[in-house]
C-alpha cells in the first residue's frame, strides 16, 4: 500500500512538472485577450500613435507555447515585457494600412490619422508594452509604449456582442493549439445567404486543398460570418481604390473588423467582398480581402496569404502612384518553408 502511495505521488509530482512547463502561458497570463485601439497619426516622416480604447475581446485563442516571434515581419514590430524583470513575455508584428499610405506621394504634403488594433494577452503582472517601427535596414526603432497595470482593468469595456450568423467549416480543435483562420463576408445582404455561403464554400475547398494547408488540415479551424451591410454600403469599409490601384482593395476602419472578429476565435482574417470585379489586397497580420468569384483560387490563396501570415512583399510595383522604394532590404523565401514554420509557432 505505501510503495502505490509512492508511485501515485511520483506521478503526480511528473505530471504536475510537464504541465508547468507546458503551461508557461499561465505563468504570466490570464486567459483574456486585450484588444488595444489606437490612433495613428502621421505623414511620410513622422508618427504618433494615441490610445483610443481597451476592449475585453474574450478568452485568448492566440499562440501559449511560443509567446515569442522570433520573424521580425511586416513594418512594425510590438512587445510585452515584465516591467520588474524586464523578461520578454510576448512579442508579435503587423502592417498597417497606415505603413502602406506613408509611402504615397499624399503622405509628403499632409498627416493623416488611421484607427489601428492590436491584440495581446492578458498580463498578470504589470507589463509595458512597446510598439517599434521597423526600417529598411531591419533596425527597430520605438515610437511608443504604454504601462498595462491593474488600472487597465478599469479601462476595458466589454466588446460589442453583434450576434451575427457564424458557419463553422472546420473544427480540428482547442483554438488555443490550431491556427484559426476567420471568414467574413462584406456587402452581402440578409436575402444572400445562399450566395454567402456558397462563396464561402467555394473559398474554403480551395484553400483546404492547397499546399501546404491541404497536408496541414487537421492544425486548422475555419470560421466564418456574415456581416450584414450598413446604410447601403459595406459595413467592413472594404472598397477598391486603395491609393489610386484600381484592383487593390482595403478596409478603413481596422476597428470595425476587429468589433466583429471577436464574435470567433481568429489568428487570421479573410474578407470575401461581395463583387465580381477582380481585386484585393493583404497586409502581413492584419487581413486578406478579395473577390472570390472573380479570383483565380490557388494564385489568390498564395499570393495574399503570403502577404497576410509570411510578410511576403510584392515582386512588382505597377501603380506610379506608390512612392519610390530604393533602398527597401528585400529578403527571399521559399514560401511553403517559411508559412510551415510560422504555422509551427502556432500548433506545435
Amino acid at each position: 500500500m505505501k510503495r502505490i502511495a509512492f508511485l501515485l505521488i511520483i506521478i503526480a509530482l511528473f505530471v504536475s512538472c510537464n504541465r508547468s512547463e507546458k503551461n508557461g502561458f499561465e505563468k504570466h497570463f490570464t486567459d483574456k485577450t486585450l484588444r488595444i485601439n489606437l490612433i495613428h497619426t502621421g505623414d511620410s516622416s513622422t508618427e504618433s500613435f494615441k490610445l483610443d480604447k481597451i476592449y475585453d475581446d474574450g478568452l485568448w485563442y492566440g499562440r501559449t507555447k511560443n509567446m515569442v516571434n522570433p520573424y521580425r515581419l511586416g513594418a512594425y514590430h510590438y512587445e510585452l515585457r515584465d516591467v520588474e524583470t524586464d523578461e520578454l513575455l510576448y512579442s508579435d508584428g503587423i502592417s498597417t494600412v497606415f505603413s502602406e499610405w506613408r509611402r504615397t506621394a499624399a503622405a509628403s504634403k499632409g498627416k493623416m490619422s488611421f484607427n489601428e488594433s492590436i491584440r495581446v494577452p492578458y498580463p498578470i503582472r504589470n507589463a509595458k508594452l512597446m510598439m517599434y517601427k521597423i526600417d529598411t535596414l531591419d533596425i527597430m526603432e520605438p515610437v511608443w509604449e504604454y504601462i498595462i497595470d491593474r488600472q487597465t482593468k478599469s479601462l476595458m469595456e466589454p466588446s460589442k456582442n453583434n450576434n451575427n450568423r457564424i458557419v463553422r467549416l472546420l473544427d480540428s480543435g482547442d483554438p488555443k493549439e490550431k491556427v484559426d483562420i476567420l471568414i467574413m463576408g462584406d456587402g452581402y445582404t440578409l436575402n444572400e445567404i445562399k450566395r454567402f455561403d456558397a462563396d464561402v464554400l467555394h473559398f474554403y475547398n480551395s484553400l483546404i486543398n492547397t499546399e501546404p494547408f491541404k497536408s496541414r488540415k487537421t492544425d486548422f479551424n475555419v470560421h466564418a460570418i456574415q456581416v450584414p451591410p450598413y446604410g447601403g454600403r459595406n459595413s467592413l469599409g472594404t472598397k477598391y481604390g486603395a491609393f489610386g490601384h484600381d484592383r487593390y482593395a482595403l478596409a478603413s476602419d481596422d476597428w470595425v473588423i476587429r468589433e466583429f472578429a471577436a464574435q470567433a476565435p481568429y489568428d487570421y482574417i479573410i474578407i470575401l467582398m461581395n463583387d465580381d470585379k477582380n481585386g484585393g489586397g493583404s497586409l502581413y497580420n492584419l487581413y486578406t480581402t478579395a473577390a472570390i468569384r472573380s479570383q483565380s483560387d490557388d494564385y489568390m490563396i498564395r499570393h495574399e496569404l503570403g502577404h497576410q501570415i509570411v510578410g511576403l512583399a510584392d515582386k512588382y510595383y505597377s501603380n506610379e502612384n506608390i512612392a519610390d522604394t530604393t533602398g527597401v532590404s528585400l529578403y527571399y523565401y521559399d514560401f511553403n518553408e517559411l508559412l510551415n514554420e510560422i504555422l509551427d509557432l502556432h500548433t506545435r
